[in-house]
Parts: C-alpha cells; structure tokens; sequence
C-alpha cells in the first residue's frame, strides 16, 4: 500500500478526537522525534499530530542512547502536545506510559508495567520505552515519542529485552495496537490535564514494576547508591530509602536488582 493511502487507512481507524489528527506514515527517518520538532519549528503542525515510522536510522532513547530500530517488525511513533505551561514535563513520559501499559493490557491480555521513569516491561523485560521532548516558544510544547518491540526476536545485544510476540507468543498486528495506544494516549491525556498530577501518580502506581524493589541509582557526578523504591511523588520523581535516608530521585539511572543479585540495566 502507498504510504499515502496506508495515513489515510490508518487515521480512519483511530478513535480519537483528536490525538493523531493528522498522522503522517513514513517508510524511513531518521528520528520520529526529529522529524516532528522539525515541522513545529516551520510551524506546520498542530496538537495531536502524530508521525509513524517503518524504520528509523539514528533513533535514539533516554540520555541520547541508540534505540535499535529495524525496519518492519516495531512501532516508531512521536506525538505531538501543547500541554499548560504549568504542567510538569517529568509527568509526561508516566503519562505516556499508563496509556501503553494499559492498550497492551486490554488488546493482549499481558501483564504490562512500567519501569521508572519511562521503559514499559512484561515479566521484567523492557519491550517499550518513552522519550519526551518539550520546549516553551512559541508556546508550551512537549513531543512524545514512543518505541515498541513488536514483532521477531529481541536483540541479542540487550540480554533484557523482549517483544511482544515473543511474550505472547504469536505475531502482532502492529497498526491495531497503534490505533489502541493512540486510543489510550487521548484518554490518559484527558485525565491527567482534568485530574492532575495525583491522577498520574495512582494510576503509574497501581501497574508499576518499581515501587517495594530493591534498585541502585546512579547520577552524573555522584556515586551509585542502593536503596528500596518507596513512593512517586506528585512531581514524577522516585523516593528511594537507602543507608543515607530517604531521597527524591528526579533524574538518572535506577536499575532494579535481578533475582541472582545483578541490577537490570536500563541502557537496553
């Protein structure tokens, strides 16, 4: 099918408002998340605004790490939100996160959670990951952008990786769960910019893979520290009980502890 006509196939699916209104399909980009900052740039899109990508060639995670991104097996996907100017973008990636959790939940029966503060796992190994960009000219603006391990095999590189298929055991049909991610981002949205960040916060806890678990964190600058996952607080940072007392994690690295003692690393 023409790219052209595939957008128009696949928009007509959503059922939504107006969260992926328009939704370009791209057979090859480099970055879904570069690519729609650069039509905001030129002033050429509007909230809601999606971009699904085959493939893309420099796709990138969380702190600028390479996300493997094959064509034809995955979900590539950037949206794009003009949020309040007082709302957090820390609670960005969590929201996005409820809203995937919970479209892999209802369309496959898997029991997915999330991982602080933006990977989404099933039976502990990461199949998505979240990376929100935002800016405040001309206006409050975030791009969320969403990759899915869909189809095939995991990387052999990344020991704790997994896809979807692999989970569930049979292939996906990756333009259905996109219509329900899409689905899920609309309402997740809705609620938290009706209800707040203390919506955010019950809902993330309630299908999380990270509160009551041993984790170490690490930080630019500092030394790495263990302690117990606690609490997330309204903000989006990660309260953490360690030999040092209780601390509010907002940013870097918090791997947790494996059942054979090692740490599950979050560059995967």
């Amino acid at each position: 099918m023409a790219v052209s006509s595939r957008m128009q196939a696949i928009e007509r699916e959503l059922p939504t408002v107006w969260m992926g209104h328009p939704t370009t399909v791209l057979a090859s980009v480099d970055s879904t998340n570069r690519w729609m900052r650069a039509q905001w740039n030129q002033g050429t899109v509007q909230a809601g605004a999606a971009v699904w990508a085959d493939e893309q060639t420099a796709g990138r995670g969380r702190l600028g790490r390479e996300w493997d991104s094959p064509a034809g097996l995955n979900i590539y996907t950037s949206i794009l939100w003009t949020p309040d100017k007082n709302r957090l973008t820390g609670i960005m990636s969590l929201v996005a996160g409820i809203a995937l959790v919970q479209a892999v939940r209802n369309q496959m029966g898997l029991d997915a959670r999330l991982k602080w503060p933006n990977d989404a796992v099933v039976g502990g190994r990461k199949f998505g990951g979240i990376l929100v960009e935002a800016g405040h000219e001309p206006q409050p603006w975030a791009i969320v952008g969403l990759g899915i391990n869909v189809n095939g095999e995991p990387n052999p590189l990344f020991s704790h990786a997994t896809t979807l298929e692999k989970a569930r055991g049979r292939g996906i049909d990756r333009e259905s769960l996109w219509v329900h991610v899409m689905g899920e981002l609309e309402k997740a949205y809705t609620d938290w910019q009706a209800r707040g960040e203390s919506w955010v916060q019950a809902t993330w806890t309630a299908c999380n893979a990270t509160l009551g678990q041993t984790v170490r964190v690490e930080r630019p600058g500092h030394p790495a520290w263990v302690g117990v996952a606690e609490a997330l607080d309204t903000d989006g940072g990660l309260w953490v009980q360690g030999d040092q007392g209780r601390q509010k994690v907002i940013s870097g690295e918090v791997s947790v502890r494996l059942a054979d003692g090692r740490y599950a690393p979050e560059r995967f």
